[in-house]
């Protein structure tokens, strides 16, 4: 359904450039008077088409750098999220080691018996 719209649209566009270019060939001018109009027309055409071009070209450059900076963002959350459960990780299994050594420390081992 798109490509018919799109289809019909540059089907219209298409016949009121051809259409223009009729009227201007068979309006009462002279043939290098209605030559400088069809080269004025093109040039503000061609004009126009770069400073969209131009236009498209920086808004895309914009977003980019939008979408980097929250890229960039999201990374340094990320980075953060996960020192913060390596330190966690980390406390916790110092803390286990020293429970253990505590508990070795205070262990008392039985005495041995004396051979006889």
């Amino acid at each position: 359904m798109g490509n018919c719209n799109s289809g019909a649209v540059g089907a219209f566009l298409a016949g009121a450039i051809i259409g223009g270019v009729v009227a201007l060939l068979f309006a009462p001018r002279s043939g290098a008077e209605t030559r400088g109009m069809i080269r004025d027309f093109v040039d503000e055409e061609i004009d126009m088409v770069k400073n969209k071009a131009a236009s498209a070209r920086d808004y895309v450059e914009d977003e980019i750098d939008r979408y980097k900076r929250k890229a960039r963002r999201v990374a340094r959350r990320v980075e953060d999220a996960v020192e913060n459960v390596v330190d966690d990780a980390r406390d916790r299994i110092e803390e286990e080691i020293a429970d253990v050594k505590r508990a070795v420390a205070t262990r008392r081992t039985p005495p041995t018996p004396a051979k006889a």
